[in-house]
């Protein structure tokens, strides 16, 4: 059995070359590597086809599908098909940090049912550098309150596939619903059991792009007016699973949660949209998800705030939240 599956999904990209790049680093290790093509453009396939040919005379173990569909829909046909000990799914975009990525082996032997990896954010690839070897090689338990947002980052989840089996049996008919499995998924073998660890260790780079809607072209500019969508996703992605999970954590446990979630994901989206779509569109879009879970107060003022707050005075204060982010 192979220690780990490497999967990766790729569309009309091409920046799926830099990622085996990245993954012909790991050939001496236990791998499997699997991509889910699903790009249409006949053109871009030649062109694919062609760097796939190349990359299997360098990569062991790599194999191509072909594969149409949404992302939740590819998701749940291939994350239940390899046979290796973990599988790390990774967009296509993302890079590996190879000086780093080759510690986790070691952690690998062990019988956790899953680690959450660290990452560093990039936008371009001359940002990466080779030998990089930044993060505390420490592994700790999960928290699941100041820990929850880090699950949505799906190229940083290494998760034990005979789990994922076990869950998928149990919960299929709710997973046939879901919007967002992997999350579901993930909290599901955290509940149940509560082996999960986080790797302070960065070994992904995760590429960030632009939340200036002033600084992007036009072909970004038309995924971003899907910004309601993915607004709605923040809440429902998270807040969903966790009522599912963990419904018998006091009130005031989940509204500590919530408001991590809030504060270090959602808020974000929220100043996007209302930059997109205005005040009124964002939060009739956003009031049938708010009560998934009882709001906090302190999110409620804080909606109300921003509400009633001049644009120009939210760009300020986005500014600035950027800006402490780095900092600190």
């Amino acid at each position: 059995m192979k220690i780990l599956t490497i999967l990766i999904f790729s569309g009309d990209r091409m920046s799926i070359k830099e990622l085996l790049d990245d993954i012909v680093e790991l050939n001496k290790y236990n791998i499997d590597v699997r991509v889910v093509e699903w790009s249409n453009d006949k053109k871009n396939l030649i062109k694919k086809n062609y760097i796939y040919k190349i990359y299997k005379k360098k990569i062991k173990n790599l194999k191509i599908y072909y594969q149409g569909g949404n992302w939740q829909q590819k998701y749940k046909i291939f994350i239940n098909k390899f046979k290796s000990k973990y599988i790390l799914l990774i967009g296509d975009d993302d890079r590996i940090n190879i000086v780093n990525f080759k510690k986790i082996f070691k952690y690998l032997k062990l019988n956790y049912s899953g680690i959450t990896l660290s990452y560093k954010n990039f936008q371009n690839n001359f940002e990466i550098e080779k030998n990089d070897d930044f993060g505390l090689n420490y592994i700790r338990p999960f928290n699941l309150r100041s820990d929850l947002n880090k699950i949505g980052f799906t190229s940083c989840q290494i998760i034990r596939v005979n789990l994922i089996r076990k869950i998928i049996n149990e919960e299929k008919k709710y997973l046939t619903k879901s919007m967002f499995p992997q999350n579901f998924i993930i909290l599901s073998i955290i509940k149940k059991f509560n082996n999960w660890k986080v790797l302070e260790l960065k070994c992904i780079y995760n590429r960030s792009g632009s939340l200036d809607i002033f600084k992007i072209n036009g072909k970004k500019l038309l995924s971003f007016l899907k910004i309601s969508k993915r607004l709605k996703s923040e809440y429902l992605g998270y807040l969903s699973p966790l009522k599912k999970n963990f419904m018998e954590l006091s009130d005031y446990e989940l509204k500590r949660i919530y408001n991590n979630i809030f504060f270090s994901n959602i808020i974000s989206w929220i100043f996007l949209s209302i930059k997109i779509k205005g005040k009124r569109k964002t939060y009739n879009n956003i009031k049938s998800v708010r009560g998934i879970i009882k709001e906090p107060f302190l999110v409620k003022i804080t909606l109300m705030v921003i509400y009633i707050c001049p644009i120009l005075i939210l760009d300020f204060l986005r500014i600035f939240r950027k800006f402490l982010k780095k900092v600190f």
